[in-house]
């Protein structure tokens, strides 16, 4: 090959050199088109402050305990108490009082002396609950002269009584159930000119009583009358 057929090779082999050159540290030249615009916008840089952010402090940054939710109980109104009222007290309870007895005295009654024989009984509860008992017990005596012309008359008697039974009933309407017992003797004396009589008499009796609570409350029956007293006697 000659010199006049080399002229364009020199001229692609020079070409050559020169684009290897500024790819290896030549200034490139600007290119002419702007650059693609890409989908994602910069995110805009946060302005400078002087003021310091503050630290949060423990009280205020308490971090958060994770506490099970608790299940939500169905609330129900409280039932009503039942109360029970307090029991009434009982007359009955610590009653004390007296019976006053009148027995028909017939001897007497025959000749005109004082017919009746009158006496008191005591009586008192004994028991601090129901059933409250009842008890008492006293004496009765008789002692009556007829003086005549042609003698005397007297009549003596003598009895022991007891009380028995029971204070019952609602508060406002309690009464008495007692046994009221009469054990003794009666002698009847005459004595005239020249004579000399006795007729004596014993025996026992037993009277059912049924008393409303009420000073006054009278019970009788043939030749008896009751009273009662209430009250200390």
């Amino acid at each position: 090959m000659n010199l006049h057929n080399r002229g364009p090779w020199c001229f692609l082999v020079v070409l050559c050199l020169v684009v290897g050159l500024a790819a290896c540290g030549g200034e490139a030249t600007p290119s002419a088109e702007p650059p693609a615009p890409t989908d994602t916008a910069p995110a805009p840089a946060s302005p400078a402050t002087d003021t310091p952010t503050p630290t949060p402090t423990v009280e205020a940054q308490a971090p958060a305990v994770d506490t099970p939710t608790p299940t939500p109980t169905p609330t129900t109104k409280p039932l009503p108490i039942a109360t029970t009222p307090a029991p009434e007290t009982s007359r009955c309870q610590g009653l004390a009082g007296q019976l006053e007895v009148q027995v028909l005295v017939g001897p007497a009654e025959a000749v005109g002396l004082e017919p009746v024989a009158v006496g008191s009984v005591p009586f008192s509860v004994t028991s601090s609950e129901p059933p409250y008992l009842v008890t008492g017990q006293g004496p009765i005596s008789y002692e009556a002269q007829l003086p005549r012309e042609w003698g005397t008359y007297t009549v003596n008697m003598d009895l022991q009584t007891g009380v028995q039974g029971e204070c019952s009933g609602a508060s406002g309407s309690e009464q008495l159930d007692l046994t009221l017992e009469m054990t003794g003797e009666q002698l009847v004396v005459v004595e005239a000119e020249g004579f000399h009589g006795e007729y004596p008499w014993s025996g026992t009796q037993s009277l059912p009583l049924a008393f409303p609570l009420q000073d006054g409350a009278t019970a009788e029956g043939e030749g008896w009358v009751v009273v009662l007293h209430l009250g200390s006697p």
